[in-house]
């Protein structure tokens, strides 16, 4: 069974076009340890076995290492996504990467504050980032040598322009990197209140993601695309698209999953989600030969921007 859990649903940053953060909607909650057991008595015995570990800001929960060791010491493969402020503190950070974690993903907005604070609404944010960069960097290389990092870009209008600068940053500073990934802007209607510094259509977009990926080509990072179309940036990049070059191991399969949400109490509550929510569109996609590869558009991308931005790769 693939797990797809909110540990919680509050961060300590502000991000401009989180999707993730519902405090908002009702209190501070944290996943309870009951429903944790639940899962894991349920699905004990499934042969192949993933746990995406994710927020509001996962590593929050008071007790995220036990929920990543419950799974790890159970056959689970442990994916989290996380902001990465919290290892700055290095005890954490230590405590965190000994819990039985198998891959981390952090997302870069920049590689400056002026950039970065700027996108998270949290001053200080940038150098919170940057210690606990340096922290799991230095743990990875010294200690666990088996955990997979992978830093994410984003497709966002007030920093696409930085984020070749971006790659440059984290080469110089970690070149041992595991994976970069480059993902499609996920839109969510708090987003309406800074369309001016987040929105931006994949046709604006491409210009730089393809500067960005030829600079990750040359450093050989490895890269991985989430909900970009390759007829988008051009098949000169669908190596990208290729997961050849990832073990097999880091092949995780997303869907189907179990979608499990903080304020959940029991296990019959949770919803099974057999596919993504992204589209493709009839006349055009069915055209192109990487059809069947291709996950499609975010639906609210669509219902803004349409189809426009495509065209099949025949």
């Amino acid at each position: 069974m693939n797990a797809f859990i909110e540990v919680n649903n509050y961060c300590e940053l502000k991000c401009r076009f989180c999707v993730a953060d519902l405090g908002y909607k009702y209190p501070s909650t944290n996943i309870s340890m009951e429903l944790i057991d639940e899962i894991v008595d349920k699905y004990q015995n499934d042969k192949i076995k993933a746990a995406f570990i994710t927020g509001g800001e996962p590593l929050l929960h008071p007790a995220i290492n036990d929920i990543i060791r419950k799974f790890a010491t159970n056959g689970y493969y442990t994916y989290i996504t996380t902001n990465g402020q919290h290892f700055s503190n290095e005890k954490f950070a230590v405590e965190f990467l000994y819990s039985g974690i198998h891959r981390i993903s952090i997302p870069v907005y920049g590689c400056c504050a002026s950039i970065y604070d700027k996108m998270t609404g949290v001053e200080g944010s940038f150098n919170a980032l940057k210690i606990g960069l340096d922290n799991i960097f230095y743990i990875k290389r010294k200690y666990a040598p088996h955990i997979k990092i992978e830093l994410r870009l984003l497709m966002a209008k007030f920093n696409i322009g930085n984020n070749e600068d971006v790659v440059e940053w984290i080469h110089e500073n970690y070149p041992d990197v595991d994976y970069m990934s480059i993902l499609g802007l996920q839109l969510s209607s708090r987003t309406n209140n800074y369309e001016h510094m987040i929105e931006i259509s994949m046709t604006e977009a491409a210009p730089y993601l393809r500067s960005c990926l030829k600079k990750i080509r040359e450093y050989g990072m490895k890269c991985i695309i989430t909900g970009i179309p390759l007829c988008v940036l051009g098949e000169e990049f669908s190596d990208f698209y290729n997961t050849k070059s990832i073990s097999k191991t880091d092949q995780v399969q997303l869907f189907p999953h179990l979608s499990i949400q903080p304020h959940l109490k029991k296990l019959d509550d949770c919803l099974y989600r057999e596919e993504s929510s992204k589209q493709k569109s009839i006349d055009i996609c069915q055209q192109c030969r990487y059809q069947a590869t291709c996950e499609g558009v975010q639906e609210r991308y669509i219902k803004k921007y349409g189809f426009n931005d495509l065209k099949a790769i025949v």
